[in-house]
């Protein structure tokens, strides 16, 4: 058996497969970050979900082939080597490798490693690997660490936005008229207490604000459109940044998109990161995913274990997919 292990912010996913691509078992959980929700709750969340996966398939540790696990928060080399020694502590000698979750992304949407992957999910990130293997990935470690452009800094510029329409320091915006109501209040002035001194408000309803900008663009907000348009600057600018890095910037490479907000489709978000890609790397083009970064988790484990993707391999993972 396969474990793949797709572990993020806010959701882990964990599915189970055999050699030729058959999924087994499949199974969710909350988040495991690491830097945000603690060593404990990455140590929780994988174990629960390791050991109710062998619970339910009548199965040991001892017939676990490879763990395959793609962390967010597994950026510096002090976060592997915490999150090496916990999942040891979880699974002992059974084999297995960790990998920043950028890389399930990027493997869900090609069928060999070369190319880029873009992500907009609660955070951001972006990765590079050439034809010879070098690769290149953000530090991803907020605004002040060189890293902009996720759900979670939609929302903050969002929120940003609507006080300022109602201070009159800047445009009006629905923005101002909306969020109240996201957050239970009547008025900007009753969010102040919901951030100050004290944050009051969880990442769920900050998604919700998120969610709420990309309406208001689609309906025409000059502001929610500026928002969303200055986010794709920055996500096009930091990927073309990581293929500079791996110098593979005059070459045809694929770049896949991926994560919820990328995901979502929004045209003001992803022709902005398009535009800003393809000036600094002319013959980039968008990839989207094939599969959910779980699966290319599974992918990701075949690369390791020498495992050729084959039409088999594929035929029954496209059944998988379609199943779903």
């Amino acid at each position: 058996m396969i474990f793949s292990i797709d572990g993020g912010g806010t959701k882990t996913h964990l599915g189970v497969f055999d050699l030729k691509g058959h999924m087994q078992y499949e199974a969710f959980s909350t988040g495991c970050n690491h830097q945000t929700l603690g060593v404990d709750t990455y140590k929780k969340v994988i174990s629960e979900l390791i050991f109710r996966a062998c619970q339910e398939l009548h199965k040991t540790l001892k017939d676990i082939t490879y763990i395959h696990l793609g962390i967010s928060g597994a950026d510096l080399q002090s976060d592997f080597d915490r999150l090496n020694q916990a999942t040891k502590d979880i699974v002992g000698d059974i084999p297995f490798y960790i990998e920043n979750d950028a890389w399930l992304i990027m493997r869900s949407g090609l069928n060999k490693m070369y190319g880029a992957v873009a992500i907009c999910g609660t955070g951001t990130n972006s990765a590079a690997v050439n034809k010879e293997g070098k690769k290149a990935i953000l530090r991803s470690l907020g605004f002040t660490l060189g890293i902009y452009g996720g759900g979670l800094d939609i929302a903050r510029e969002s929120l940003h936005y609507a006080f300022r329409a109602e201070e009159l320091t800047y445009k009006k915006t629905k923005l101002m008229d909306l969020i109240p109501g996201i957050l239970g209040v009547s008025r900007m002035e009753d969010v102040v207490p919901l951030f100050y001194p004290k944050v009051l408000v969880d990442r769920h309803q900050l998604a919700k604000i998120t969610e709420l900008t990309f309406d208001l663009a689609k309906q025409g907000d000059e502001v929610s459109i500026e928002i969303i348009e200055r986010v794709g600057m920055f996500l096009g600018l930091q990927t073309a940044g990581v293929i500079k890095q791996v110098g593979s910037q005059h070459e045809s490479i694929p770049v896949v998109i991926g994560g919820r907000v990328l995901e979502s489709g929004s045209n003001h978000l992803i022709n902005n990161m398009t535009h800003y890609l393809k000036q600094e790397i002319p013959h980039a083009y968008i990839v989207n995913t094939i599969y959910p970064p779980m699966v290319g988790g599974y992918l990701r484990a075949l690369d390791y274990l020498g495992i050729i993707q084959d039409d088999e391999i594929e035929h029954n993972l496209e059944e998988t997919r379609i199943k779903r």
